[in-house]
């Protein structure tokens, strides 16, 4: 039944604004956290929650060794760092991520190669980095955007067939599944961030787990060096040995995380698969009434796609808009959405081509022609417009709608899906 749309003077289909807001808001701190907080404040060891989140971390994902950090961010560098990526080298990784997923490596003086992403879960797409690896690929960094889980098994495999190790950006994934074992924990290194909007938080840290005892000493290496005196090589122990008159010494950083972050993270830790589950029981709800409504009526617009043997997470509920199907454009679409009392967005803010951007363009950031083009290069990587097709499209798709992070009532998914419901059955007459 067509109704009028509220856009045109109907009436709004969604109506329960503040219960919304309420069950939408993220982060949402409890006495629990603030008590966590002042433990430490009044503790006599303050640097204590650190290791205690790091053994409390390694243990939620089965791994060996967890080091936290101050953000998500260096813990990527310490993982590029524990791998081996010097200078010249190059490092494959997707092209619709995060810039700071990227910017790391370029620190390090090695060479981003961008791969395409899977046009249904933007993943990067393996069949492409099959392409991209040449003889100087040092690592292949692969995220999880958004919570969908990367077909990890075909990329493990020609990471094996070419001896590169994986690194898996997890930022977006905290808690998610590949055939039964937590992301972080399918590749070689795994990377974490807790910045607020992450699906647990420390309002600001990072983690990165591995089981390589390598990799783990050289992170240490790189930004910890009060962890130095109890490493297990003396290759690396050396840097700082106390019974000796030296100075101490790291390799340039010092990425330690903020024992208030450990304490608040240890809380959000303990209850990462309670608020999952509650998140996955809204989101599927809603999944699958969209897909009943398109179902019926087209294709034009899907909702987040999970792959087979993977449970995915939801930090963000991004769907895909195809106005090539119906004439409609996406800011229309979205504009209807919004007078029906649906706030949805145009996707994650920032989440474009990662090479769109002067630092690849101009290809200069620490002097004229660095890295991209420096002495230690061995071939010439460009990032023209069109190297990578799937992610220059998928970012012009995406719609976003809110995750519902806590528990609701029926009533309310029903009504939320029904609001929807009527703008897609109406999308005719947007055009």
């Amino acid at each position: 039944m067509k109704e009028e749309l509220a856009l045109f003077g109907g009436k709004k289909g969604f109506t329960r604004v503040e219960e919304f807001a309420s069950a939408t808001r993220w982060p949402v701190f409890s006495e629990e956290e603030k008590k966590a907080v002042c433990e430490v404040l009044e503790s006599e060891n303050v640097y204590a929650p650190i290791e205690q989140f790091e053994r409390e971390f390694a243990a939620y994902h089965g791994v060996r060794y967890a080091l936290a950090h101050n953000n998500g961010t260096s813990s990527i560098h310490a993982a590029l760092f524990a791998v081996g990526v010097e200078p010249g080298d190059e490092v494959i990784t997707s092209a619709y991520t995060w810039h700071l997923q990227v910017t790391p490596i370029i620190a390090l003086h090695a060479i981003p190669v961008f791969c395409d992403v899977e046009p249904k879960s933007a993943c990067i797409d393996p069949a492409d980095i099959k392409r991209k690896i040449s003889k100087r690929t040092k690592a292949i960094v692969v995220v999880h955007p958004y919570g969908a889980v990367a077909s990890m098994d075909e990329i493990i495999s020609l990471a094996q067939e070419y001896g590169i190790p994986v690194i898996e950006d997890c930022s977006h994934a905290h808690g998610a599944k590949y055939k039964g074992k937590k992301a972080g924990a399918l590749g070689d290194v795994g990377c974490f961030s807790l910045q607020a909007s992450k699906l647990m938080t420390g309002i600001e840290g990072g983690v990165l787990i591995t089981n390589n005892e390598e990799y783990y000493e050289r992170a240490c290496v790189l930004g910890h060096y009060e962890r130095i005196p109890r490493l297990k090589k003396e290759k690396y122990r050396r840097y700082y040995q106390p019974e000796k008159e030296m100075a101490p010494s790291c390799f340039g950083f010092k990425y330690r995380m903020h024992p208030l972050a450990a304490a608040i993270a240890r809380v959000q830790l303990r209850h990462l698969d309670e608020w999952n589950s509650i998140r996955r029981h809204n989101m599927t709800y809603i999944t699958k009434a969209i897909n009943e409504v398109m179902g019926e009526i087209g294709d034009f617009f899907e909702p987040p796609y999970e792959a087979p043997n993977t449970e995915r997470v939801w930090l963000n509920y991004i769907c895909q808009y195809y106005a090539d199907k119906n004439g409609v454009p996406r800011e229309r679409f979205i504009e209807a959405l919004k007078a029906e009392g649906i706030p949805a967005t145009g996707g994650r803010t920032g989440y474009l081509p990662v090479y769109w951007n002067p630092i690849y363009e101009e290809r200069s950031v620490w002097a004229r022609g660095y890295p991209f083009d420096a002495p230690y290069v061995s071939r010439k990587i460009t990032y023209e417009k069109g190297i990578c097709p799937e992610a220059e499209k998928f970012w012009r798709r995406t719609v976003g709608l809110p995750v519902i992070h806590r528990r609701v009532s029926r009533d309310l998914l029903e009504e939320y899906v029904a609001a929807i419901a009527k703008v897609l059955r109406n999308i005719d007459a947007l055009k």
